[in-house]
C-alpha cells in the first residue's frame, strides 16, 4: 500500500516511521522547508525551530497550526502548506534570531560553499537583521591537529555533541553553559580522543567545526576536482570523495554509502591521504638508487625478466587489477608468484576467503548480540562505530581481547591470551553471550585471531543458527582481493625457489618484504641470495630504498582500480585528478618571459600499474598473451564489473568455495610460563597513513606493552630472525604473561601474533 501526505499540494511518498521532514528531503523537496538541527543519521531534537509547516487539520473544528516538521509523524492524507505568509515569516524570524551572534565572516569561513547556514538563509528570503548591539563571543579551543573551532558561528544546533556523544560514544566533547551562553567543546583544551572526530567537521552545519588540515592548503570548494573513490586504508571499503586541486590531492570526504559507512567516516579514512603528497613519495624511476630516464630503467627490469629467473611478489595494498597483472605477468613467464609476503599471511587470506557471507555494517548496526574478537577500533574503526549503533539499540556485547579496549569498557570484556582466543571461540556455540539472539553477529581483528582461530570461527558459525553472521577485518584494503591468489605454498615456493638459487631477481607491486610486511624478517634473510629486487610502488620504504629498479606508480585518487572488501564486493573507484607540475614558460618555448600566472601546468603524474605491466610485456613480445589472461582471470572473479557510483558486487560463492577445503592451520603451542606476543595497533596506523603527520601526532609511544605488576624499563625480545629491544609501557587491565607490540617490531623478530618468545628484561633501579 502506497502512503502519502500531501505538501503544498504535492503528494510525498513516506514509508511508515518517517516524519514529515525526513520524507520531504528523500523526495527531494528539502528546498520547500528549512532545516539545521535535523540529521539523517542523528536523528530529530526540535532545537533550533526552523522546519516550521503549517498543518491544516482532517475536519472543520481544529484550526490550523504551525508545528515542526521533524517532530510530526508521516501520516496518510496529512495536509501541509509552507507557501503561506505565516509559514515564511515563521522561517525568516527564527533564522534572524539564530544569526543573532553570528559573525558576518562568509568570505573568510573554510565552510564558504558548502555552508548549510548559508543555503538556508538564502532559501529563507531572511537578508536584514535588526539587531544592533554587541555580538556573544567566545574563546575557541584548540581541539588538535584535526579539527579546527571556531565557536562563535554556532546556532546551537547541537548535531555535534548528538554525534559525538550518542553515535560515536565519545566521552571527552560535550555541551557547556546555560540560556544563551551555551558551548561546545572540552572541559580542557586538547586533542579530541574519538577515531571519528573528523565528522564534526562534516555534521556541522555553519562552520563551527572545520578541517584543519585542509586549512593548511585550503582552496575553495567549488574550484576541486572531485569524483568517487573507496578508502584505500583497511578492509570495510568505506566509499570517499578526495577532492583535489591543481594536480594536488587536498581533502578526503565522506561519500554516503549506506550498505557500509553511511553517513560517517573515520579519521583515518579522512587524515591519512598526505601519502599522495608526501615529499618522500616516490616520483622518478630511479636505477640503483639514482634517478633515471623511465626507458632505461624498464630496459633494466625486462632484461631481467628474459633470464627467466625472476619471481613476483603481489601485496594486499595494491587494488584487483594490478596483482592480476602481475600474476598474468608471472604465468606469461612460467615464475613462481605469491601475492603476500609469508605463509602465515597467506593462511590468514585463504581462511578470512572461506568464512560465509559476512554481514554488512547496516546489518551489523542492526544486530542484537555481538562478539568482537581483539581490538576493532584500531583495524577497521568503522566497523567499531557499526557496533556502537548496535548498542545504542540495546544490543548485547562481549568483548575477547588481551587488554580492555574501547568496546570492551561498553560490554562484557573477558581478558584472554591469544593462544586461548580460539579455544573460547570453538566453544561460542553454547555460550550464553549468543543464545536466543535474533541477529548475532562475530566481529574478529584476523590478526589478532590468526589463521587457526579464524578456521575455528568458521566451524563455530557452522553450529549456530542460520541467521548468525561472522566477518573478519584487517587493515589492508584488498586482502579479500590477493586471497583468490594465496593458494596453499604459494609464498613458501616462492621462498624455496630463492633459496635454491632457481631464481636471483624478485618483482614487487606494493610490497615491502624488507620492511614492516609480514615475514620481512624471513625475507632479510633471503636477500643476500637476490643480485637484485624491482619495486612498483606509491610510498617509500626499507624495500624501495634498497631496490635496485624502483618504478613509481600513481595513487589511489590518480587512476582506476577495484577493491574487494571484508564482505567480498568488489568496488571500483575511479581517478579523480592527475597529478601535475608547473612548468615555466620558457622551459616550454624557450623564451625567457614566463606566463603571468608564473607558468604551464603539465601533467607528469605516474601511470598506474598496469600501464608499466602493459609495457613490460610489449618489450618480452608477451602483449598478447598477457593481456589474454589478465582479461581472463578479471573476468572469471569479477563477472558483472561494478561502476564507481554504485554499490558494488559480491563475490560468486564458488569462489568462496574454493577455500572451504584449505589446509586446516597448524597451531603453535604455547605454556601458561611462556611470554606471547599479540600484535598493538592504534586507529591511526597503516602502511599509507604513515606518511600523514597531522594524525601521526596523535600516535601513542611505541614500545613494549605488558602488565603493570611488570618491574622492569625496558627488554630486549629474541626472534628467530633478529632482536628487538624497546622501552615498558605498563597498560592498564593488560593479561599477565603477554606482550603487545606493532607490526614492525613482528617483522624484525620473524613472529606472529600468538607466538611465544624469550624476553631478557632490564629491571628498573
Amino acid at each position: 500500500m502506497k502512503h502519502v501526505f500531501f505538501l503544498d499540494g504535492q503528494e510525498i511518498p513516506f514509508t511508515p516511521g518517517q516524519n514529515v521532514l525526513e520524507a520531504a528531503i528523500a523526495a527531494g523537496k528539502d528546498q520547500q522547508i528549512p532545516y539545521f538541527c535535523f540529521h539523517p543519521a542523528l536523528g530529530s531534537l526540535g532545537a533550533c525551530r526552523q522546519c516550521a509547516v503549517k498543518m491544516y487539520a482532517h475536519d472543520s473544528k481544529h484550526p490550523p497550526r504551525i508545528t515542526m516538521a521533524c517532530l510530526l509523524p508521516a501520516s496518510d492524507g496529512l495536509q501541509l502548506v509552507t507557501l503561506e505568509d505565516d509559514v515564511h515569516t515563521e522561517h525568516r524570524e527564527i533564522i534572524e534570531l539564530l544569526m543573532t551572534n553570528h559573525p558576518l565572516d562568509c568570505p573568510v569561513c573554510d565552510e564558504g560553499g558548502q555552508c548549510h547556514l548559508q543555503n538556508m538563509t538564502v532559501q529563507t528570503g531572511h537578508s536584514v537583521r535588526h539587531y544592533s548591539g554587541p555580538k556573544r563571543t567566545y574563546r575557541n579551543q584548540d581541539l588538535g591537529p584535526l579539527v579546527y573551532q571556531e565557536m562563535n558561528r554556532c546556532i546551537t544546533c547541537y548535531r555535534c555533541v548528538r554525534f559525538y556523544q550518542d553515535a560515536a560514544q565519545g566521552e571527552d566533547f560535550g555541551v557547556f553553559g546555560s540560556r544563551n551562553r551555551v558551548s561546545f567543546g572540552r572541559l580542557e583544551d586538547g586533542p579530541l580522543e574519538s577515531p571519528f572526530s573528523g565528522n564534526l567537521v562534516e555534521v556541522c552545519p555553519t562552520g563551527v567545526f572545520t578541517d584543519k588540515v585542509f586549512r593548511h592548503d585550503y582552496v575553495r570548494v567549488w574550484d576541486l576536482q572531485q569524483g568517487p573513490s573507496v578508502c584505500p586504508h583497511c578492509a570495510v571499503g568505506c566509499n570517499t570523495t578526495p577532492g583535489a586541486r591543481l594536480g594536488t590531492l587536498r581533502r578526503i570526504r565522506n561519500r554516503i554509502r549506506p550498505e557500509i559507512n553511511g553517513h560517517f567516516l573515520c579519521d583515518r579514512g579522512r587524515y591519512a591521504f598526505p601519502y599522495v603528497t608526501a615529499n618522500s613519495r616516490p616520483l622518478q624511476p630511479r636505477l640503483k638508487g639514482e634517478p633515471s630516464r623511465q626507458d632505461a630503467v624498464l630496459r633494466q627490469l625486462a632484461s631481467r625478466l628474459e633470464e627467466g629467473r625472476s619471481g613476483f611478489l603481489g601485496s594486499p595494498r595494491e587494488d584487483l587489477q594490478s596483482n592480476l597483472g602481475l600474476f598474468a605477468l608471472a604465468d606469461c613467464l612460467h615464475a613462481p608468484f605469491a601475492a603476500v609476503t609469508s605463509s602465515w599471511a597467506e593462511a590468514l587470506a585463504q581462511q578470512c576467503l572461506a568464512l560465509p557471507q559476512a554481514p554488512s555494517l547496516q546489518e551489523v548496526a542492526a544486530a542484537d548480540r555481538i562478539v568482537v574478537i581483539g581490538d576493532l577500533d584500531s583495524i577497521a574503526p568503522m566497523a567499531g562505530f557499526a557496533v556502537r549503533q548496535a548498542l545504542r539499540q540495546g544490543a548485547g556485547l562481549t568483548v575477547l581481547a588481551s587488554s580492555r579496549t574501547e568496546l570492551a569498557q561498553k560490554g562484557d570484556y573477558r581478558p584472554l591470551r591469544p593462544s586461548a582466543l580460539r579455544d573460547q571461540v570453538a566453544e561460542l556455540a553454547d555460550d550464553p553471550c549468543l543464545q536466543g539472539g535474533r541477529f548475532p553477529v562475530l566481529l574478529a581483528t584476523a590478526e589478532t585471531l590468526g589463521p587457526s582461530g579464524l578456521y575455528a570461527l568458521r566451524k563455530t558459525l557452522e553450529k549456530l543458527p542460520a541467521n548468525a553472521r561472522a566477518g573478519a577485518f584487517v587493515n589492508r584494503p584488498n586482502l579479500f582481493g590477493a586471497a583468490y591468489f594465496a593458494a596453499d605454498g604459494h609464498t613458501e615456493r616462492l621462498q624455496q625457489a630463492l633459496r635454491q638459487r632457481k631464481i636471483n631477481h624478485l618483482l614487487c607491486l606494493g610490497a615491502d618484504p624488507l620492511g614492516e610486511d609480514w615475514g620481512a624478517g624471513t625475507w632479510r634473510t633471503l636477500a643476500p641470495g637476490l643480485d637484485g629486487l624491482s619495486l612498483l610502488d606509491m610510498v617509500d620504504s626499507e624495500t624501495a630504498r634498497s631496490a635496485e629498479a624502483l618504478i613509481p606508480v600513481a595513487a589511489f585518487p590518480e587512476r582506476a582500480g577495484l577493491f574487494v572488501n571484508y564482505e567480498g564486493r568488489i568496488q571500483a573507484f575511479s581517478p579523480v585528478y592527475r597529478r601535475e607540475a608547473q612548468v615555466l614558460h620558457s622551459a616550454v618555448h624557450g623564451s625567457g618571459f614566463p606566463e603571468a600566472a608564473g607558468g604551464l601546468k603539465h601533467p607528469v603524474g605516474p601511470p598506474p600499474p598496469l600501464f608499466w605491466l602493459g609495457r613490460l610485456a610489449e618489450m618480452l613480445h608477451l602483449h598478447e598473451a598477457w593481456q589474454k589472461r589478465l582479461d581472463f582471470y578479471l573476468h572469471f572473479l569479477c563477472p558483472e564489473r561494478p561502476e564507481p557510483e554504485g554499490p558494488g558486487v559480491l563475490l560468486p560463492d564458488t569462489i568462496r568455495a574454493r577455500f572451504e577445503i584449505a589446509a586446516v592451520p597448524a597451531i603453535q603451542k604455547v605454556t601458561p610460563e611462556q611470554w606471547e606476543l599479540d600484535i598493538f595497533r592504534w586507529f591511526g596506523g597503516e602502511t599509507l597513513a604513515d606518511t600523514a603527520d597531522e594524525l601521526h601526532s596523535l600516535a601513542p609511544a611505541r614500545g613494549l606493552r605488558v602488565h603493570p605488576d611488570v618491574q622492569a624499563v625496558a627488554a630486549t625480545l629474541h626472534g628467530p630472525c633478529g632482536d628487538l629491544q624497546l622501552p615498558v609501557i605498563a597498560c592498564a587491565e593488560m593479561v599477565q604473561g603477554v606482550i603487545a607490540i606493532d607490526q614492525e617490531g613482528f617483522a624484525e623478530l620473524g613472529l606472529y601474533p600468538g607466538d611465544p618468545v624469550e624476553v631478557s628484561w632490564e629491571q628498573s633501579r
